[in-house]
């Protein structure tokens, strides 16, 4: 991945296809098959761009503690789009990049030309407070070993984690010490962002997408969402768990395609 050299800390980032900028914040998490089916599939209609956040992957550590926030990430993304002379993009966000996503909309329209969001929050209310809890705790009490299958059956539905059974073995059996504090801190950031006072000033097209199945960010967040964002669109999918960019896939993929080649 090439460095950008920014103020506050470089940046990595990967860069991919042509046409519209699409920059995609996708998670952190993977399973068997990843994201990189997905990322290719848009890199076939748009110029992709994908960074490590400061803190995770090849990138720079988080300089203050303030840069774990929503409204941090945010500058750190507009930032990016600075040094690499990205004026205007559109956003694919997932999970915690929704945060992240809706910060820059709200904070820099010009900066964002569609919007989307799959498997979105609104806020911290007292179901998403308990499972970030859950993974907390989890995190400091697990060895990696039970701590990536703990996750995995958070994440992803029962039909996926069937389907791939063998693979989530390998995965946890090769899974690396989890760093409790660093989870605790990212996690906290996502319960202090409430994404309800920016969600209606915003004014770049939005499509919300939801899983039915979503443990961790149930699709009442999202439904949240679509209702308070200005002519934003929602599709609700009835499966796919936590994870839509994997288990959805091509699905996803197709939507965002469509969504995206309306707006240009």
């Amino acid at each position: 991945m090439p460095l950008a050299q920014i103020e506050g800390g470089d940046i990595h980032y990967e860069e991919s296809g042509a046409g519209a900028v699409l920059a995609m914040l996708l998670p952190q998490s993977v399973g068997p098959v990843g994201v990189r089916p997905f990322r290719d599939r848009l890199a076939e209609r748009f110029r992709v761009v994908c960074h490590d956040e400061r803190g995770t992957g090849r990138s720079a550590p988080v300089a203050m503690p303030e840069g774990m926030s929503m409204a941090g990430r945010s500058a750190e993304l507009a930032a990016l789009f600075d040094a690499l002379g990205i004026d205007r993009a559109h956003l694919f966000c997932h999970s915690t990049g929704c945060g992240v996503g809706l910060s820059l909309s709200a904070t820099c329209p010009d900066r964002v030309a569609g919007l989307v969001l799959a498997n979105p929050w609104s806020h911290g209310d007292a179901h998403l407070t308990t499972m970030q809890g859950l993974r907390v705790a989890a995190a400091r009490a697990l060895d990696p070993y039970r701590y990536a299958c703990f996750n995995a059956s958070l994440l992803f539905p029962p039909d996926y984690h069937r389907a791939h059974a063998e693979a989530f073995e390998t995965l946890a059996r090769n899974a690396a010490p989890q760093d409790a504090d660093r989870i605790e801190d990212r996690l906290e950031a996502i319960l202090a962002f409430d994404a309800r006072p920016l969600a209606p000033v915003l004014t770049c097209p939005a499509l919300v997408v939801t899983a039915a199945d979503d443990q961790l960010m149930p699709p009442w967040f999202g439904a949240e969402l679509a209702a308070l964002i200005p002519g934003a669109a929602h599709r609700a999918l009835d499966g796919g768990g936590h994870m839509l960019p994997e288990t959805r896939g091509d699905e996803l993929a197709d939507a965002v395609v469509d969504f995206l080649g309306a707006v240009a």
